[in-house]
């Protein structure tokens, strides 16, 4: 072969890899996690938003709908020069009505609480996107770093199929025999723009760190501690005194450049993202910048792939002997394949084992020995039937439709 054939094959390999990569298919189980995490955080922004929400939203509030168009004009400009303009997604533009407002903020919160569940997946994170990013431009002023994050999020979450693992939508579903059974496989590409959209958050973040003087001379870690009102625990003061400040504040440039980087190289990823989350730590720790840290690294679940969260579950769930159980089914029957599906759903780490046995009824069996009800183990140890086991019915309805003649 020719060198240049050789290069040519080189380059078709190696764009094709990055496609596969880009837009190839896999598990959702990633996006499924990502989702409920980020709901959740949502979720409890709005809630300490809660509290003072005439304050930030109303018209008796620090900043009326007048003075909040003056900090976030309705239109953006675009085009260089050339005029044109495209109105912002503002649900709330002009609206002076504080009822309206309240309706909006509480809708939205309610739509953080379905998504985080599961439950009109595409409809509720939909309606989440458009409310978190209203309320944003409702009130531009009182923003920080985590509330982009969490507009970003809630974008996210709407044109991604995040639904499609990990929720109520699926496991009613798949109950329903409405959807395709396991494994479900999706198009990987609104995971991996919120991976390099992190990325790029660090590395931008870097650059523009580097350019300081107080980042190069190592004394800009410094600062942050001189200011009280984002005290929060005690630190000890060697923290922040020479030379300690220094290795602080170079180690934290050298994270966030490797996270911007090296996340992506897989014999480094654990690492990277593990002094991450250490960096993190010790900024919610030290300094009272609410639900920013946790904000911030429930994106690095998105660097994982979904079949690598699956098997982590799996092998967390197999050193949990203890917690293994093994149920037996009615002599002669085994389970349809949608109560297969569902029950393995359910069941991430896989510490129930199914079989059919000699006996005309349902029962579990411990790893000791000694028995169990079964319902009690499935809700004890099944983490994804939690909600549903609620109603006291559900358990009961299951185990009667949910076996067939065992061929």
């Amino acid at each position: 072969m020719t060198p240049q054939a050789t290069s040519s094959g080189g380059l078709r390999d190696t764009i094709r890899t990055l496609d596969r990569y880009w837009f190839g298919f896999g598990s959702p189980a990633a996006l499924g996690v990502f989702r409920i995490v980020s709901g959740f955080l949502i979720l409890c922004n709005f809630h300490l938003l809660s509290y003072d929400w005439s304050t930030w939203f109303s018209e008796r509030g620090y900043v009326p709908a007048w003075m909040g168009a003056r900090f976030l004009w309705p239109r953006v400009p675009v085009g260089f020069g050339t005029g044109w303009s495209l109105p912002r997604i503002d649900v709330l533009s002009g609206v002076t009505n504080d009822q309206v407002s309240l309706a909006v903020f509480s809708l939205t919160a309610l739509a953080a609480l379905l998504t985080c569940l599961g439950l009109w997946t595409r409809l509720s994170s939909i309606i989440l996107a458009v409310g978190v990013v209203s309320l944003h431009h409702r009130n531009s002023a009182i923003l920080h770093g985590g509330d982009t994050v969490v507009r970003l999020a809630s974008l996210y979450l709407a044109i991604a199929p995040s639904g499609a693992a990990c929720s109520l939508d699926r496991l009613i579903g798949i109950l329903k025999g409405k959807v395709a059974l396991p494994p479900v496989m999706v198009s990987m590409w609104p995971q991996r723009l919120i991976a390099y959209n992190t990325a790029l958050l660090y590395l931008t973040t870097t650059w523009t760190k580097w350019g300081g003087h107080l980042w190069q001379n190592g004394t800009a870690n410094w600062y942050p501690a001189r200011l009280a009102e984002f005290h929060r625990f005690p630190v000890p003061a060697f923290m922040n005194q020479v030379p300690v400040v220094y290795v602080t504040t170079y180690a934290t440039l050298a994270v966030e450049f490797a996270l911007g980087t090296l996340v992506f190289f897989r014999p480094l990823r654990g690492w990277v993202l593990l002094a991450g989350l250490i960096l993190h730590g010790y900024i919610d720790y030290s300094m009272n910048i609410p639900l920013f840290s946790y904000l911030v690294t429930s994106l690095y679940i998105t660097f994982y792939d979904g079949e690598e969260v699956a098997e982590w579950a799996r092998r967390l769930g197999s050193k949990w002997t203890r917690w293994h159980v093994t149920i037996r089914m009615p002599n002669g029957m085994r389970l349809t394949d949608h109560s297969g599906a569902f029950l393995d759903a359910v069941d991430p780490f896989k510490l129930i084992h199914y079989v059919t046995g000699n006996e005309d009824r349902w029962s579990a069996i411990r790893q000791d020995g000694s028995a169990i009800p079964v319902s009690k183990a499935v809700k004890s140890r099944c983490p994804g039937i939690w909600l549903l086991a609620l109603s006291p019915k559900f358990w009961p309805r299951f185990e009667a439709n949910a076996l067939q003649p065992a061929d």
